[in-house]
């Protein structure tokens, strides 16, 4: 059956065991987790490729200077990159305002399809700082923020208001990608290790539920080492 050999290609699911985050962040705390994430070597590196694949695949009456040569890759990642770090710096501010926990907080379940649905369902309701369950308001005005501030930037018949609303639902699409590698980071580490990239894996993808100083000069808590 499709779903056995899924499940024998896929690495065997973690045990659930992974903490909860827990306690209220301060606003420092909060702007330390987006500024790691927004600075971090992935973020830089996920504009390189939108930008090539929109200049591989350029949508019609993409204007010539932004889809041939090194200018109009230029053009597209500065587009890219715009889009990516107002939408996280949107999500913090949303966030901090609405009183919003912005930390992924794992399934507690085993199966893959549970774990699935749990992470695109985190995109849709998430945590507040009581830890109830609250409608992501902060996610939706970090999408709307990165797909409308691309209004100012990007070419004519692709800075009006129907690009931007279409620029907002990928960008919602990429708060959705970030909870699913979250939510399988035990995985794709335990591969990583395989593959003695776990160094490269763990600066890629920073994690964003990893405990951050509360006060300047202060070390971050490690994780206790597990057997």
């Amino acid at each position: 059956m499709p779903s056995a050999a899924l499940s024998a290609a896929l690495p065997p699911p973690v045990q659930q065991t992974r903490p909860q985050p827990t306690g209220q962040l301060t606003l420092r705390q909060r702007f330390l987790i987006q500024t790691r994430t927004s600075f971090s070597p992935i973020a830089f590196i996920v504009p390189a490729a939108d930008a090539g694949i929109t200049m591989a695949h350029p949508p019609t009456g993409y204007p010539r200077d932004w889809s041939d040569g090194g200018g109009a890759f230029a053009r597209n990642y500065g587009a890219e990159l715009g889009r990516h770090t107002t939408a996280g710096y949107g999500h913090f501010v949303a966030a901090a305002i609405l009183r919003e926990d912005p930390r992924y907080f794992p399934s507690k379940s085993s199966n893959y399809a549970a774990r699935v649905f749990h992470a695109l369902a985190f995109t849709l309701v998430d945590r507040s700082d009581s830890g109830r369950h609250t409608l992501a308001v902060s996610n939706f005005a970090g999408s709307v923020a990165g797909g409308f501030v691309g209004m100012s930037w990007e070419p004519d018949g692709f800075n009006d208001v129907t690009h931007a609303y279409q620029r907002s639902a990928v960008e919602l699409t990429d708060f959705a990608g970030h909870n699913l590698i979250a939510e399988f980071s035990p995985e794709l580490t335990r591969i990583a290790v395989k593959l003695h990239m776990a160094k490269a894996q763990g600066a890629l993808m920073p994690d964003s539920t990893a405990p951050v100083p509360d006060q300047p000069g202060q070390a971050t808590p490690k994780p206790s080492p597990k057997n």
